[in-house]
């Protein structure tokens, strides 16, 4: 194992990482994640031995980092800083060959197995057709797989590896991630890279470590760390967190800042679900609105990104049908509106209570601005209860608007009107 306990590093006397303790282990992906300046390279630089820390404890292998010498320590780790190549004359086969330097003995110059492990790294991140080119004749992403071929020709158990991802377009960042996850697991090596990619990390690292201000936040599974919370907490943006639809690992959508509103703005409540408010929630907070949204179930889109917003929101239990508790807070907070907005929603037994809602603000008076993109028979699984419901809701005055664009028009009206009464 590789493990670093109470770290503290910086430079120039001053500590950027504070009390950072890690274990990797063999056949292990773990992905440092964080902001700019949280400490992620300053931690695999003190890792690596290229920047000495100012108190804490490194050992490799269950021997302290001082008792290998800078032979002995290549052998078993090598680092890909986040520097690009310089042009030194040399074929690229030449320097990924460098990477063999370790295990080359006195004047006897490379060995069949140093070429053997030169070809495999090649061929392993797809440069063996730039063997005999220059470094200045690559791009920018080739020259980053160039470093790191040159890396695992290294033959290393523990791979620390400063945005490995950097210049590559989508699909190489995919594919070398999964080639290198390919070579740590056949290998038994252990691989410790940071990325500024969160999806990235959660989709190939088995631990995430999230540092803020030189510190860890959190670590775990990627479930544990991408939180919300965690999210907020350390980039300072609300976040909506979902799973992946093949894998299950979590998405992160970063959200823009909500606005902040006067408290005493006129307040909007919105019925929705399943997604058909979120594109509303922005172009309401600009217009003004004070927004309470209601009832949705917990892990509906709409649910989460409002909170996400720290919007105020009626909630029920996942998958459970609105309960009359939840339906007598709705009530209460569409009371205190001034206007409703009714998204179109499919409408079953579940959250027909929507709908009762929807009819309850419009005959208080208080006015019901419904969008109806498609009709209502289409988003009817109540064998005609929702219909009739909607029927009695356009009979009470329940403005229907065809478009999203038309209905913030009028949003944006009715906001001015009630913003000069």
């Amino acid at each position: 194992m590789l493990q670093a306990e109470r770290l503290s590093a910086g430079y120039r006397g001053r500590a950027v990482l504070h009390d950072f303790s890690l274990v990797l282990a063999p056949r292990e992906v773990v992905a440092l994640v964080g902001p700019n300046g949280s400490g992620k390279t300053t931690a695999l630089r003190a890792l690596a031995r290229t920047l000495n820390p100012f108190s804490g404890q490194l050992s490799l292998e269950n021997r302290p980092y001082a008792d290998y010498s800078p032979v002995e320590f290549a052998r078993l780790v090598a680092y890909v800083p986040q520097l690009s190549l310089p042009e030194m004359g040399f074929r690229i086969y030449e320097l990924v060959l460098m990477g063999r330097y370790p295990h080359q003995k006195g004047f006897w110059g490379a060995t069949a197995a140093d070429h053997q492990a030169v070809r495999e790294a090649m061929e392993q991140l797809e440069i063996w057709h730039l063997r005999d080119r220059l470094i200045s004749q690559l791009s920018g992403g080739e020259r980053q797989r160039v470093q790191l071929a040159r890396a695992l020709a290294q033959s290393a158990r523990y791979l620390l590896l400063d945005e490995p991802t950097a210049h590559l377009d989508l699909r190489h960042q995919v594919r070398l991630l999964t080639r290198l996850r390919q070579w740590c697991d056949e290998r038994a090596s252990a691989m410790l890279l940071v990325l500024h990619d969160l999806n990235l990390a959660s989709e190939y690292a088995d631990r995430l470590i999230l540092l803020s201000e030189g510190r860890i936040v959190a670590q775990g599974t990627p479930a544990e760390v991408l939180t919300p919370d965690h999210i907020e907490q350390v980039y300072r943006v609300p976040a909506l967190v979902r799973p992946h639809p093949l894998t299950g690992r979590p998405l992160v959508f970063a959200l823009e800042p909500a606005l902040r509103h006067d408290p005493h703005a006129p307040a909007l409540f919105v019925i929705a679900g399943g997604g058909s408010a979120a594109p509303l929630y922005y172009p309401l907070l600009e217009q003004g609105w004070q927004l309470r949204v209601g009832i949705l179930n917990l892990l509906d889109t709409d649910e989460e990104t409002a909170r996400a917003l720290n919007l105020e929101v009626v909630s029920e239990e996942p998958f459970s049908p609105i309960s009359e508790r939840a339906y007598q807070r709705a009530i209460a907070l569409l009371r205190r509106s001034h206007a409703v907005v009714l998204t179109d929603v499919p409408f079953g037994q579940g959250n027909l209570c929507n709908l009762q809602l929807a009819l309850f603000a419009q005959q208080s008076g208080i006015p019901v601005y419904a969008l109806n993109t498609r009709p209502i028979e289409e988003r009817d699984f109540t064998e005609g209860e929702a219909t009739q419901l909607w029927q009695q809701l356009l009979e009470a005055g329940a403005q229907l608007f065809d478009q999203q664009s038309a209905l913030l028009n009028a949003l944006q009206a009715l906001f001015e009107q009630l913003a000069h009464e």
